[in-house]
């Protein structure tokens, strides 16, 4: 083989090994960050009590998303959990010698999708609280959230 089809194949491992362990950097540091910044309800107080401060949340209120908040969560430390999972996967991915570009395509994949899948839940989750509120409350709601995925880190 001569040098030129080496260097590419050399070229390209080391292109997915950077592109991998970057994806790997970034998601642990996003992950860890945003469990800093933006817990919700049960792991930390801040949304919960920011709701209740902000929202004006009456007792009824409060009796109808309080178990929309209990499942939430369980579904979110699930999560979570699987996002660790797959980080880990695709970190293994990585140090392995002889990387396999399947193997750590499908360890990025299924990182992929399990932050996906948590974005889509937690959407899901506000919509549904959505339901609950006074219009009023709502567009606040809609407004923290927005204020929450534009704030920069």
């Amino acid at each position: 083989m001569s040098s030129r089809p080496k260097w590419l194949i050399l070229s390209v491992l080391c292109s997915m090994l950077l592109a991998g362990g970057t994806a790997w950097f970034v998601t642990d540091w996003v992950l860890h960050r945003h469990a800093e910044g933006h817990a919700h309800a049960h792991l930390e107080p801040d949304f919960h009590a920011w709701m209740h401060e902000h929202l004006d949340i009456t007792p009824e209120q409060h009796d109808k998303l309080e178990p929309l908040e209990e499942e939430f969560e369980q579904r979110r430390i699930v999560l979570r959990k699987e996002i660790r999972e797959a980080g880990m996967e695709l970190a293994s991915a990585l140090s392995e010698a002889d990387a396999n570009d399947a193997k750590l395509k499908a360890a990025l994949e299924r990182l992929n999708q399990k932050q996906g899948e948590l974005q889509r839940v937690t959407l899901e989750h506000f919509f549904t609280m959505k339901r609950y509120l006074r219009p009023a409350q709502a567009q606040r709601l809609i407004e923290w959230t927005h204020d929450s995925l534009t704030r920069e880190h």
